[in-house]
Formats: C-alpha cells, structure tokens, sequence
C-alpha cells in the first residue's frame, strides 16, 4: 500500500502538472499517504522518506514501464551489521537486445542507486548501512509500444538485486573521497541471490 501511494505521488510531482480535483477515494489515498509516510519518518527518520523518495523518481525516470513502488520492509542483518532495507519494484523492463546481463545491475547502480545517494549532502539512518532490493524485468522486444501491449501477459523474466552498503562507506562517496566503483567494491552486491562483483562503464573522455 505504502508503494502504491507513494508512487502515485512520485509520478504526480514528476508530470508537473496541477493535480486533479480529488475524489472521495482518492482524498482517502491520500490521507492513508500523509499517514503512511508519517510513519516511516516517525520508525526510521526522515532521511528514510526522502531516501524513497528519491529512489522511486530516479526509477521513474531511468524508464518505468510498468508501474513503480517503494517500500521499507524494516531492517536485516548482514556479517554483523544491521542494514535498513530498502524496496522498489521500478516498473522497467530492460530490452536484452540493448542491455546484457552485466550490465543491467551496474545500469540500476548507476542510474538509481548512485544518483539516489548523491542527493544527500549526509545520510542519517537507524542502522549501520542501507540494503537496497531492486525488482525489475528483461526480454527482447522491438520498442516500449510493444512491451506495453503485452504487459498484462508477458512483462519479462524478473530479476532481483540487492545492494548492501555500510552508511560509512555512503558518506565517503557523497563526500567523493570514493568513486561509485571503489563502493561497490567495498560492498556486497547479490542478483537473484548470488553474489555478484559489478564493473561500471568507464566514462567517456570529455574530446
């Protein structure tokens, strides 16, 4: 529920457009909205709010197809650590004509991940790290026209990967004492369960 409301605000503010008059169930939604989120920032912070926040945009963004959704399922334990996880289903369906497998976690990273830590001058979380579980799917097809006819039947081969990074590593990145690489390097990185190492692209030299 939390995911659904929050997504539709996420999408709302991103269209920027001027809200339609509400109906009685959508002034509803939104009541349970402003309660939901209040609870969240009341268990885990405020950062955990814009955290989401700022996922579900860049999920939006980076090409959701289908619909997107972001949660806080609560916290885990890692290697001795406690993470507060993080969940969004982004909705996007990478085209494996275009994206091999590599390169659909470090895409994730790069666009989503990265560019969701780099809003924050600090992160300020209950817990040691953040775990971030991104759900998307992948197949081959022609053009977003044809992913979105067929939605409702086929909307690809899902895949999961999980992101573990300890807030002390987080802040040497927003502080660019680390690149987005050394990172992940320092962090372990699971797709659809089994550990992973990503290699992100090199950038492109400025002629």
């Amino acid at each position: 529920m939390l995911g659904a409301v929050v997504g539709l605000v996420a999408r709302t503010v991103l269209a920027q457009a001027p809200p339609p008059p509400l109906t009685d169930e959508a002034a509803a939604t939104h009541k349970a909205m402003i309660a939901l989120l209040g609870d969240v920032q009341k268990k885990y912070g405020a950062d955990a709010v814009m955290f989401e926040g700022h996922l579900l945009g860049h999920a939006v963004r980076s090409g959701s197809i289908l619909a997107a959704e972001v949660s806080v399922p609560g916290f885990e334990e890692r290697a001795g650590k406690r993470y507060l996880t993080f969940k969004i289903d982004t909705g996007i369906v990478y085209n494996d004509r275009d994206v091999d497998a590599p390169s659909r976690p470090a895409r994730v990273w790069s666009d989503i991940i990265e560019a969701t830590l780099r809003k924050f001058r600090t992160l300020t979380l209950p817990a040691d790290g953040v775990a971030v579980r991104v759900g998307y799917t992948h197949k081959p097809y022609a053009d977003e026209d044809e992913v979105r006819a067929h939605a409702t039947e086929d909307s690809g081969t899902p895949e999961t990967v999980v992101y573990f990074l300890l807030l002390a590593d987080v802040s040497e990145l927003i502080a660019e004492r680390l690149t987005g690489q050394q990172l992940l390097d320092r962090s372990a990185v699971l797709v659809n369960d089994a550990a992973a190492r990503l290699v992100l692209p090199l950038p492109t030299p400025t002629p």
